[in-house]
């Protein structure tokens, strides 16, 4: 165990080294950013959990290998066993809490429920509900806004439960059927949701597809659903003419979890200016994205992150924006057994993604750019924003206050409120 702890310390320095070289930042903006960091309620509006593997774990994902079961199966056992494996063993469960302390993650909505259908979005769910059921002494598995605050306060952290997928795609009988697990999964524990991924859905239009049009007649019973409901109607993936009428006839806030500013990328995964103020407009929210590729063509580093969330701020208001990391990071793997190579497979289906929307130029990309943003560098991100003169209460509002205020209007406009 101590080798692997010696190896993250030594990976996090290196990818920390890098977030602080394209900052600028000195001695004491370091200094003071980690300090303010770690006071400060710090609530990820789509992220995902870092990955532990224990041995055991390993163990089982190379049996499934070995098996020969089909590549995506084996993927299913891998997410399985990264998601859970802090709570196989006391090793595995010290580098996990190590990654949080270096991290500074109080809170996290969780892509809990990603898949199209109900058999990939309860497999999903099983697997972290068997987390927040291992790990309960330190995570609290929350419904409520207030909860990440009275978590935070007991030295606890909270998991919202986000979900990439509406129920709108596979596994229901008709529409009736898919409404009534949309209640099944706020039942579950869901908060969040996707009206749609990429693709064209019963709801509406993704962001991938060519000529996108607005939300459908159900996905305007769906919209009214997560309002009675209380789930937070997210649009990352959402083409943007169902972006605009979500947020036009939603009499709760909406989202944009995790996405980018057009105007300054102009990538399809983004929101342009209009449809920010129109979320905005509505008291929603916008979380600026980590993902490199989205964030610039040649490859994003921490200072485009945050001159997102500078353009965001200057569009949307300070109360409406802040980071949804959409990306993770994965502890070294344990030394025995040794892991096996995973065998390729074919993407998602439902995953699409249009030609020249994803990567870059490898050899145009600043050295350590996805590095600089990746989820472990959390404190450099208070750190920019320190150095960018935001003041302390907008730096908490950005880290994590303004999705927690957003979520506790969409329960305010709930008709079914869970107690």
């Amino acid at each position: 165990m101590d080798e692997r702890i010696a190896k993250l310390e030594e990976q996090v320095a290196e990818w920390h080294g890098h977030a602080r070289r394209m900052l600028g930042a000195t001695d004491a903006q370091v200094e003071a950013g980690a300090e303010l960091h770690r006071n400060l309620l710090v609530c990820d509006s789509f992220g995902f959990l870092p990955g532990v593997i224990s041995p055991w774990g390993a163990g089982q994902l190379n049996a499934a290998i070995e098996e020969n079961q089909d590549p995506s199966e084996i993927q299913q056992v891998r997410l399985d066993v990264m998601a859970t494996g802090a709570a196989h063993d006391e090793e595995s469960f010290a580098l996990y809490e190590r990654i949080f302390e270096m991290a500074g993650v109080n809170a996290t909505f969780t892509n809990a429920g990603c898949g199209p259908n109900i058999d990939y979005t309860l497999r999903c769910a099983v697997r972290f509900q068997q987390a927040c059921d291992g790990l309960r002494d330190v995570w609290t598995k929350a419904i409520h806004a207030e909860q990440a605050q009275e978590a935070f306060a007991a030295g606890k952290r909270a998991m919202f439960w986000s979900a990439n997928n509406p129920p709108s795609d596979a596994g229901f009988m008709d529409g009736h059927s898919q409404l009534y697990w949309l209640g099944a999964f706020h039942r579950l524990g869901f908060r969040m949701m996707h009206l749609t991924y990429n693709r064209r859905n019963w709801v509406g239009d993704g962001c991938m597809e060519p000529k996108p049009g607005g939300l459908s007649a159900f996905g305007l019973d769906v919209v009214a659903a997560m309002n009675d409901l209380g789930i937070i109607i997210d649009t990352p993936h959402t083409g943007g003419p169902t972006t605009m009428d979500a947020a036009e006839v939603s009499r709760a806030p909406i989202a944009a979890s995790h996405t980018i500013c057009r105007d300054l990328r102009d990538h399809p995964r983004g929101k342009t200016d209009h449809e920010m103020r129109a979320i905005a407009d509505g008291g929603g929210f916008i979380g600026i994205t980590c993902v490199s590729h989205f964030l610039s063509a040649s490859g994003g580093t921490i200072v485009d992150l945050l001159d997102h969330v500078e353009h965001a701020v200057g569009v949307a208001g300070i109360d409406h924006v802040g980071i949804g990391t959409d990306t993770g990071f994965m502890a070294p793997p344990p030394a025995e057994p040794e892991a096996l190579p995973i065998p390729r497979r074919q993407g998602d289906w439902w995953s699409f993604w249009q030609p020249g929307t994803t990567g870059v130029d490898i050899g145009v990309m600043p050295e350590g750019a996805n590095e600089s943003i990746n989820w472990i560098c959390w404190p450099y991100f208070t750190t920019g924003l320190m150095m960018r003169g935001y003041t302390e209460e907008q730096i908490a509002k950005i880290v994590g206050g303004n999705i927690l205020t957003t979520m506790a209007e969409v329960e305010k406009a709930a008709t079914a409120p869970v107690r």
